[in-house]
Parts: structure tokens; sequence; C-alpha cells
């Protein structure tokens, strides 16, 4: 989305072009979880270890993914990992109680955009048995979150 400042003037009263500034959301670095809401996804991009956060944080954080994953229109997980070069057990725990329970409510969970540090935490407690591992966000997108004209 572009916006325009106000003209600038040059010391006369005729403006000089207006300058365009684009805008971009930026993600909170006070949370432990960036989320978005798909048609039947919930996405999840964890924003690094457990020691960047409080860890009252990390709790509440982990909990409300739990009862988000509970509304009606959703039912798979997504997991981006991209944000992150290291991922540590109380991440890794949130996150797998999640994908457990989408699994149990019939969904399916997926991983995408891992580090290769990332990768071999992941290869070390075999995740990609019951979740797999896609390289990009658009495969584990497709995996997921089908065209309606497929369904």
């Amino acid at each position: 989305m572009w916006c325009w400042l106000p003209p600038v003037t040059s010391g006369s009263a005729v403006p000089v072009h207006p300058t365009p500034i684009k805008l971009t959301v930026m993600p909170d670095p006070t949370k432990v979880f960036q989320i978005a809401r798909l048609p039947h996804t919930l996405v999840i991009v964890p924003q690094g270890a457990t020691l960047k956060f409080q860890y009252t944080d990390v709790h509440l954080e982990s909990n409300e993914l739990f009862r988000i994953i509970d509304e009606p229109q959703l039912k798979n997980v997504l997991i981006d990992l991209g944000a992150v070069t290291y991922i540590d057990s109380i991440i890794i725990s949130s996150l797998l109680r999640v994908l457990t329970k989408s699994r149990q409510l019939g969904g399916k969970g997926v991983f995408c955009c891992a580090s290769s540090e990332v990768q071999e935490v992941l290869s070390c407690i075999q995740i990609g048995r019951l979740w797999p591992l896609f390289e990009t966000r658009e495969e584990a997108l497709a995996e997921v979150e089908p065209e309606e004209s497929t369904e």
C-alpha cells in the first residue's frame, strides 16, 4: 500500500513533488507467535526461542493457539519456521499440542521454510513421520488449503 506525504515546499509556496512511502505491517516483537487465519487453516509463525520472551507470554500465547484451533472453520495447521534459526523444546511442545489437536479434529498439519539448523532439530525428534516439512509456504499451503474448486 502506498501513501503520500504532504507536499514539501522549498522555501516558496510552490510544493515540491510528493514523496511516496510504502507502508508495511511490522511483526510485533513482543509476540511469541505471529498467526494468520485462512479459510480452513491456522498459520503459525514462531518468532524465536523461548529465551527471547517472558515465560508468561509463552505460556499465554501457547494456550491461545490451543483455543484458536477450536474455531469451527479451522481444522488444519501450517507452521512456518522461516523466522527462526533455532527452535527449543518449549516452542516445539507448544506447536505439537496444536498439531495434535488439529489431527484429533480431523485436520492436517505441516511445517515449512525451516533453516538447515531447524531441519536438523526436527529430524532428531522425528517430527516428519507425523507432519511433513515443505520447502516453501506455497507447497505447504497446497497440502492444507487446496483450491475451492478441487474440494
